[in-house]
């Protein structure tokens, strides 16, 4: 495995655990244990993950709920009446209907930019054309930046504040960095840093189901939902379907960053595992390697 991450270009680090120990780890000769890694959209599977922290604390309505309900500005006479249909199911599973070319990869995606220092980010989002909420797949980085929004009005914290407390704190996640936009509310789309080994502690919640420790953080049904096909999927990601903000392989569940970013979860075999890379002009198939050399132990 050693050799093949030496010769596999691009690799920062990759960890593997089995039954919660780690079992293996590689790190590139300038990365460290302790090194922060921009994870880039794996950030989206981690605010799933606040979401149902929050429905466990009974701060979330049912996700059939629409969100208008929780940020009134969707009801305004100015957006498609079909926003106010927009429902936490549809932000979760990239149904909501907007519409955006995430081969786009603009500033305004990236990080806080001069163009929403003039127009606001949330008109921004909403004033896109939509198709009617729930019938198509749209992979959107901007739309899940609504579910921060959400977060910050049911819990009155940011969603960084809201994760570190219910989320990083618990699993013994102490450091952690999360950018903000121009307002200070919390990039959902991405933007959040990690150390390797603590992706793994997020991997881990998942396969046990919303538990760390006995201790029960997420509902068990959201989490059994989130990794259960909620949509077919599409681009970006080929050969996975999709749940709630990951993605769903037939051997596996994964959260994925552009430039190969990933943590992966096979209940099956009990085994999670992380990545971080540089692979940001083209892909060097890091999936596969996962496949070829954890789960199948070549």
């Amino acid at each position: 495995m050693k050799q093949v991450l030496d010769e596999q270009c691009g690799v920062r680090s990759f960890v593997v655990a089995h039954g919660e120990r780690i079992v293996f780890e590689h790190y590139r000769h300038d990365i460290a244990p302790d090194s922060l890694q921009d994870i880039n959209s794996v950030t989206k599977t981690v605010v799933g993950l606040a979401v149902g922290a929050a429905r466990q604390q009974g701060l979330l309505p049912s996700l059939d709920t629409p969100v208008c309900q929780i940020l009134p500005i969707m009801r305004a006479s100015g957006f498609d009446p079909r926003a106010r249909d927009i429902t936490l199911r549809h932000l979760l599973t990239m149904t909501s209907g907007f519409e955006w070319d995430q081969g786009i990869i603009d500033e305004c995606v990236l990080g806080p930019c001069d163009r929403f220092r003039e127009e606001s980010r949330l008109h921004f989002i909403l004033s896109r054309p939509l198709a009617q909420p729930g019938t198509r797949f749209q992979y959107d980085s901007h739309a899940v930046q609504l579910l921060s929004l959400v977060i910050e009005t049911v819990t009155g914290r940011t969603l960084e504040r809201y994760a570190r407390d219910t989320l990083f704190a618990p699993l013994g996640i102490a450091v952690s960095e999360w950018i903000g936009d121009e307002d200070g509310h919390t990039f959902g789309g991405r933007g959040l840093m990690l150390r390797t080994r603590d992706m793994i502690k997020l991997g881990f919640l998942m396969m046990e189901r919303g538990a760390w420790q006995g201790a029960r953080i997420i509902d068990e049904t959201f989490i059994d939902e989130a990794m259960s096909v909620q949509s077919d999927g599409g681009p970006p990601m080929d050969g996975a379907r999709y749940g709630y903000l990951c993605w769903i392989d037939p051997h596996y569940v994964f959260a994925a960053g552009h430039g190969e970013q990933f943590i992966f979860v096979a209940p099956r075999e009990g085994i999670v595992a992380a990545a971080t890379c540089d692979n940001d002009s083209s892909p060097k198939g890091v999936r596969d390697l996962f496949s070829r050399h954890v789960l199948s132990g070549r």
